[in-house]
């Protein structure tokens, strides 16, 4: 499938595995754009540059590579892993790889996405670019991105937007150009926390997202996820996961079906239910069931 995150190459607009520029793809993501591409094997390129921030993790290739921006010059030995964060308008001259088989994890810095998530924030601060690093938070966040969307994206809007927020928040406090520490985090006041839960208990069978939680509270959802965190020390979507389980609980002991429960809950389906609850008790609804 060819790319939707865009770069220049010259006067062309590309896609970034250096195909033309695709159509947004139709599927159920709704973070930040994600793409995993094969990794450049023995291959040079010229005159690049990426108009939005890009984050790129490196998954099983091992190699060289040369990147040529201006007078800098970055030589690299790439291991499985390894984070790229490229800013803004990064110009790559001349970049040459010879690296074993592999795949790229990348995300764009999307800057419509961003300011929806921002916006009582003020703007997204300049990154600088890093290459070849190690984050080990950066890498966990894009391979759990990964798995939820080879899974069809079980976990709907809330899961995608939490990793999209923690992302943003990852790169504010450790790859801005102006680093400035952030005042510490308050909490929501308790009318705030209680409007927010009696909206979740009213509708754990919607589709909930940070950005409608975050309305009832008038916040921004940057602002919101880290002050819920702060006030209920795991993230909105562990917290209705959390809740969605519970109400489950009660409903095995009654007659409806699991995939009456799973569709009343919000589960994407059965099967995502029934996955979602063994990884939370340790047990199948079904099991739950028969022992009363």
């Amino acid at each position: 499938m060819a790319s939707h995150i865009p770069l220049f190459e010259d006067d062309h607009v590309i896609g970034l595995d250096g195909k033309p520029l695709a159509p947004l793809p139709v599927n159920d993501w709704m973070g930040l754009p994600f793409e995993v591409h094969p990794h450049m094997r023995k291959a040079e390129v010229a005159h690049r540059t990426n108009p939005q921030p890009l984050l790129l993790v490196h998954v099983r290739s091992r190699g060289l590579s040369r990147i040529r921006s201006g007078r800098t010059v970055f030589d690299l030995r790439l291991e499985p892993g390894q984070v790229d964060v490229f800013s803004a308008g990064f110009r790559m001259d001349h970049g040459w790889w010879d690296c074993t088989p592999g795949e790229v994890l990348a995300i764009a810095v999307d800057p419509e996405r961003t300011r929806r998530y921002l916006h009582d924030d003020g703007a997204f601060v300049d990154l600088s670019t890093r290459l070849a690093v190690r984050d080990g938070v950066l890498e966990r966040l894009l391979a759990g991105v990964r798995n939820e969307v080879d899974a069809g994206c079980p976990s709907g809007p809330l899961f995608a937007e939490g990793v999209s927020l923690a992302l943003l928040a990852r790169l504010r406090a450790c790859y801005a150009e102006r680093c400035a520490p952030e005042p510490s985090v308050r909490k929501l006041s308790p009318a705030q926390s209680r409007a927010t839960i009696d909206f979740i208990e009213a509708n754990l069978g919607a589709g909930l997202s940070v950005a409608r939680l975050a309305a009832q509270v008038a916040m921004s959802p940057y602002t919101f996820s880290k002050r819920f965190k702060s006030t209920f020390a795991v993230t909105p979507h562990s917290f209705v996961l959390s809740r969605r389980i519970d109400h489950a609980e009660a409903l095995l002991h009654g007659t409806r079906s699991l995939s009456e429960i799973a569709l009343a809950l919000g589960f994407a389906s059965q099967s995502h239910f029934t996955e979602a609850f063994r990884r939370r008790t340790g047990r199948t609804p079904l099991a739950a069931r028969r022992r009363g």
